[in-house]
This record gives C-alpha cells, structure tokens and sequence, in this order.
C-alpha cells in the first residue's frame, strides 16, 4: 500500500493557538482549585460559572447538530424513487486478531449470517499465540500455504497468518489483499447485529462520495456484578459519543470512528497511505489525515454515522482492563492532538480547525475539573467565606441544568438510534453516580496516558 506522509508538521502553520489553549486547558482548573484553597470565593465562582456556561453552550450545540442530522435521516423515504439508486458496493470485512481464540467465532458467525454476504472475509491474524490459527483451520477448513489460507466450507473467508506488528499493520495487509470496494474493519470480540451490513452498503450506494461510516457500539461486559457495574456506565457513555459525532458528521468535521467497526472506501485508504502502524489510536489517527488530506486537497471529508450498523463489542469489566483502555485512549488522543497541532484554528480546516479542534485543545485538561471542584468546596466548606450561599446556588443551577441537558440528549439518542438499551431515567441515576465511581478512574487513565505520551513509555 502507498506510504504517505502521516503526521508531518506543515511549515509555516503556526502553533500559537494550540499552545495557548492547551496553557489555558490546565490554567482554568488549577485556579478554581487554587481560589478555592486561598478562599477568593468571587475567583472561584466567576471561573466555576465560566466552564458551567461553556459546557452548557456546547451541550445545547451538540443537540440541535444531532437533531438535525437525525431529521434528515428520517426523510430518507423507505422507498427508493426512480430510476433505481445505484448498486450497493461490495464488502470486504476484516478482521485483526491477536490471541483472540475465544470471541473470534461468534464474531465470524456473526459476520456470516448478515445478509447481504460480504465478498470476502479476511482474517488477519497478528502472531497469536494462543489456538486461534488451530481453531480457525479445524473450524473452516483451512487449504493453503505459506501466510494464507482460505476456506473450504466458505470461500469466501480467507486467513492471512502474519508476524506479530500491531492492529494498524494488520489492518493495512488485510486491505492490500481485499478486492472489493468497502473495506469494514471489524475487532475480532466484535458482533455485528442483523442487517448491519445491509445498511453500511446501502449508506455507500446513497452517497457515491463517501469516505468513511462509522458503526454503533453497544458495549457488552462480563456477568459478573463489577462487570455490571461497569456496563452501566459505560452504556450511558457510549450512547453520548455516538450523539457527539452524529452532531459534528453534519458540519464534515468527524474526527472520531468506532475503531471497534469502521468501513472505509478502499480506494481512500490506499490513497492516504492506510492505518499508521505506530500510532497508540491508529482509529483515531487516520481521520486526522483523511480529514488533512482532504481539505488539503480542496475537497470536502465525508464521513457518517449509520445507526443501523449495529455491533455489540466487548467492554472492559474489571478496574486493571478499563485503566488500560482509558490510558492508551487518552494517551492517544494527545499524542494525535500534538502531532496535528498546525490544524487546531486553522481556517483552511473550516469548523473542524476552528471549531472542533480549538475545543479538543482546550478541553485537553477536562478530567481535573470534578478533582479540583471537589477539593476547592472542601476548603471553602472548612471556613465558609462571605457571600458562601452563592456556590450552594451556582451548584444548584448547574446541577438542574445538568439533568435537564442528560434527559434531553437520551431521548435524542434513543430516537436517532433507535436504542432501548438507555433511558433517560437510568441516565439521570447514572449522572448522578458518576462522580463517586466513574470520573476518579476516568481521572486516574487520563493522567496515566498522558504521562507515558509525554515520557514515549507506551507499552501495553
């Protein structure tokens, strides 16, 4: 596949915004920490009723973004109008595995039951060394040699054996071997729902300049009342990032793609040179470049979001896993954030520079705001200073605000989707809940992933 340039620094783009909304990122939660402590409750409130405004301003924008994306989507007619649409194009899935013996069969069944059937099936299978490659020959009858092999049973599923490199290079093999025109990356403990690939083909023939569809993720943990508990959470959080890039698809500033399930045009793959194997969020870095490239170009990015393709993924259970997750998640994201920092407020990116990236940059430091709030009322509880009754009225007002802005974005949510695994009424008890479980470990992975960005100490 053609290597391109990924990454690079442009000359003569400077960095002057990225740096002083990243200065201005960790400022704002070190001073309501530090008015708190020396008891400047007017300090304190004027910075607590500045974020409260800001995340109250970009909820209220999220939500009108998705709705509007979400009545356009309802206008599709059932019924195709004449002349017929065009034909939906042919899928290939693949699938990088690593030690994967256990989940990969139900999520090739999976795969196998969808109708339409993909073109091909292709397993990429990055050096296991559990019996991943002996179940897979035992359970499809695998001929051939060397690195691949394709079955008898289905011919149409095809086993590339490769040394162990990461997720972005066995991605990028299995497209170099894939012929058909959409490539959907699936993980390997991932299940594609009914008729998910339907709708991924018929999201492609709609819109002939498409370049990517991001799929729904539906997070699954283990039966165990930690994993339960974990569930809970995470459904609520999954639910409102699916919101988040329905609203930025309708402005074609996506930069976020379920790396769980994603589906790309081929020819747009091979095009910006494919995944990059050594980033820590290959998912999340891609569409900085296909964004870059395109506006680079002159064109505009298209990406979408198709509820109908519908997954259910394996989510983290246990604290060790979900720290792991969050910390290469948000390592990841910062490595990306500082590597494409000449696009933060650039106008040649349209709302994505200076709109979607400007917010990223000065939200990089968003986990500290519960820690310093939490620290900052405790000093002033200890000794409460004159005009006190103020903050029980800012936290009162945000709190309402908070309810009302959850309630809202489940129904959408729910609408948009057409999911049940949410309630608005789960979601008011799990905003609730949040700060006691959620937002610590959330704190803790930040911190984590950023310190071993910035040490380059990224081992699993």
């Amino acid at each position: 596949m053609p290597r391109q340039e990924r990454g690079a620094i442009r000359p003569g783009r400077p960095a002057g915004l990225f740096l002083a909304l990243l200065s201005i990122s960790w400022l704002i939660p070190a001073g309501i920490l530090a008015a708190g402590l020396m008891r400047q409750l007017e300090v304190f409130l004027v910075l607590s009723l500045a974020v409260v405004i800001y995340d109250t301003l970009q909820a209220l924008f999220i939500l009108v973004l998705a709705r509007q994306a979400w009545l356009q989507y309802r206008a599709i007619p059932e019924v195709a109008p004449e002349p017929p649409p065009r034909a939906a194009p042919t899928i290939a899935v693949i699938i990088p595995a690593w030690n994967e013996a256990a989940s990969l069969p139900a999520t090739l069944a999976s795969v196998l039951k969808q109708v339409p059937q993909p073109q091909q099936v292709i397993v990429c299978d990055d050096g296991s060394t559990d019996d991943t490659l002996v179940s897979l020959a035992q359970r499809f009858d695998l001929e051939g040699e060397g690195r691949l092999h394709r079955s008898r049973r289905h011919p149409s599923v095809w086993l590339l054996a490769k040394e162990h490199r990461g997720k972005g290079d066995s991605i990028n093999q299995g497209v170099a071997l894939s012929e058909a025109e959409v490539v959907l990356i699936l993980d390997a403990d991932t299940e594609l729902l009914p008729g998910a690939l339907a709708a991924l083909g018929n999201s492609f023939a709609r819109e002939p300049g498409l370049d990517a569809v991001s799929g729904t993720l539906l997070p699954r943990c283990p039966a165990t009342p930690q994993g339960r508990l974990f569930a809970g959470f995470q459904r609520y959080e999954y639910a409102r990032n699916h919101l988040w890039r329905l609203a930025w698809s309708q402005l074609g500033a996506s930069l976020i793609i379920s790396g769980a399930c994603s589906a790309f045009r081929r020819t747009t793959l091979v095009e910006i040179g494919g995944f990059d194997p050594s980033s820590w969020a290959e998912d999340y870095e891609i569409m900085y470049r296909l964004q870059r490239h395109r506006r680079d170009q002159g064109e505009p990015c298209r990406v979408r979001v198709q509820p109908a393709l519908a997954v259910r993924t394996e989510a983290p259970g246990r604290v060790g896993v979900f720290l792991r997750q969050r910390r290469r998640w948000a390592g990841g994201f910062l490595e990306t954030l500082i590597r494409y920092r000449s696009m933060v407020g650039n106008r040649q990116y349209g709302f994505l520079g200076l709109l979607y990236l400007a917010h990223n940059t000065f939200s990089v430091a968003n986990f500290l705001y519960p820690l310093a709030w939490f620290l900052a009322g405790l000093a002033l509880l200890a000794d409460p200073p004159a005009g006190f009754e103020a903050l029980g009225l800012l936290a009162l007002v945000s709190g309402l605000v908070g309810l009302l802005l959850t309630g809202l974005s489940t129904r959408l949510y729910r609408l948009a989707f057409g999911r049940r695994e949410v309630s608005v009424q789960g979601a008011l008890i799990e905003l609730i809940l949040r700060p006691f479980f959620y937002l610590p470990l959330n704190a803790l992975s930040h911190l984590w992933g950023y310190t071993s960005t910035m040490t380059r100490r990224r081992s699993w």
